[in-house]
């Protein structure tokens, strides 16, 4: 559908500047947000599935949202047409945006949103009038990091990034490490998730770009996070430095992004001010890298295994508190938990009993009471007796894509189907 849908956008023209005199600009605005928000969707689902997208930014003109509420713009379709909005669609003000966002000091100056931002626009009477924070400056800078993202997969996860020499990959790394902090100091402070605040009018805004900002530099990073002294050999001192800074810039990503969420599993809430629709992924990356560090006994980070244990537990523990509502978490905690049993021991620990998914064996035990259960003979051997019209053990659901997870096993497979039956002759 999110195919679909891009393919449709572009036969629109919706990826590019709208330059119609005739047309109204909320009316422009509205194509441009759309077409941002078709883009986004394409992109998270990209990352998830690991697929590439079906759209090159390069090849769009369309600009970036402004940063102004959606809903008391649409109250009034003239405020579109006034000199401070039209300020903000200049090219100077979008050269900067396209490059980075301003990051200079807040005003003192508060208002109900909290305080006033660098990002501001011109009044009727020349003077600066900031922009209070509000839902359409997220969505500006949760569009701007989907850019980085897209930039970040083409230019270190590409077939041809193979011709490259490891040098040249660690700079390009670094380039990256760059962009990414520095849309991070540019954030307002209302949206900044790395300080603890008061504020929970923007509590989902925070807690989404925090997710979207760890992931982004969980894929830069991810890299390294891998024993380079065997791929890479007579690698210099510099070199492998910069390796084990950057394996330990995407473990401590993975554990702040688990740090994001309270010590205490309440899915309602979490559902309430997070990502719900991308949240089993956010905390998947996590544990990947998690369960990736452990395996390699905590290399790269060797004095920070008692912490990277403790995220590892509580992520597990929140897959397995929305496992009960959510398919696709129920699926996630088998696997991890499953993962989790054998890279534990790897770094002297074990895993808690009920993390432990329950149709869990051990190796040994599963493979005796195979050997040992009741059989059938016929003409093709020997197997295991199941329950009538079963054809495979409880325990062993069968295998499912990634889009099944959001589908309900009935609908996917249904068990009532029949063969037509041919006509009678």
């Amino acid at each position: 559908m999110s195919g679909i849908t891009i393919r449709q956008a572009l036969t629109l023209g919706l990826h590019v500047r709208n330059r119609d005199r005739e047309l109204p600009n909320l009316s422009k605005e509205i194509r441009y947000r759309v077409w941002w928000a078709i883009t986004t969707t394409e992109r998270t689902l990209g990352v998830m599935t690991g697929r590439s997208t079906s759209f090159l930014h390069s090849d769009c003109s369309v600009p970036l949202p402004l940063p102004l509420e959606e809903q008391s713009v649409l109250a009034n379709n003239d405020s579109y047409d006034t000199p401070a909005v039209q300020q903000l669609r200049s090219p100077r003000t979008e050269e900067s945006w396209s490059r980075d966002v301003t990051t200079s000091t807040p005003s003192s100056v508060s208002s109900k949103a909290g305080p006033m931002l660098p990002l501001s626009s011109r009044s009727s009477t020349g003077r600066a009038a900031p922009i209070a924070p509000n839902n359409g400056m997220f969505f500006l800078y949760s569009s701007k990091l989907n850019v980085m993202v897209d930039e970040i997969l083409r230019g270190l996860y590409r077939p041809a990034i193979m011709s490259h020499s490891w040098a040249e990959v660690q700079g390009i790394i670094l380039g990256f490490q760059r962009k990414a902090e520095g849309w991070r100091s540019g954030l307002p402070v209302v949206f900044d998730f790395t300080k603890s605040q008061r504020d929970q009018e923007f509590i989902r805004q925070r807690i989404c770009l925090g997710c979207l900002y760890y992931s982004t530099l969980i894929i830069i990073h991810r890299p390294c996070v891998c024993k380079l002294d065997e791929k890479i050999p007579n690698e210099t001192d510099v070199g492998k430095a910069i390796d084990r800074k950057s394996a330990a810039t995407c473990v401590d990503a993975a554990r702040s992004m688990v740090d994001l969420l309270p010590n205490k599993p309440d899915p309602v809430e979490l559902y309430r001010i997070s990502p719900w629709w991308c949240m089993v992924h956010h905390l998947m990356q996590a544990v990947t890298i998690l369960f990736l560090e452990m395996s390699y006994r905590t290399t790269h980070c060797p004095d920070s295994t008692d912490a990277i244990f403790a995220s590892a537990e509580k992520a597990v523990g929140w897959l397995q508190s929305m496992s009960t509502q959510d398919m696709a978490a129920n699926r996630a905690w088998r696997l991890s938990s499953e993962m989790f049993v054998k890279v534990a021991p790897k770094i002297g620990r074990r895993i808690n009993e009920r993390l432990k998914w329950p149709g869990q064996f051990d190796e040994d035990l599963s493979m005796q009471s195979l050997l040992h259960a009741p059989t059938t003979t016929g003409n093709s051997g020997s197997f295991p007796m199941m329950p009538d019209g079963q054809a495979f053990p409880s325990w062993e659901p069968p295998i499912f894509t990634s889009y099944d997870d959001y589908l309900r096993r009935n609908d996917a497979f249904a068990t009532d189907l029949q063969w037509p039956q041919p006509p009678d002759q």
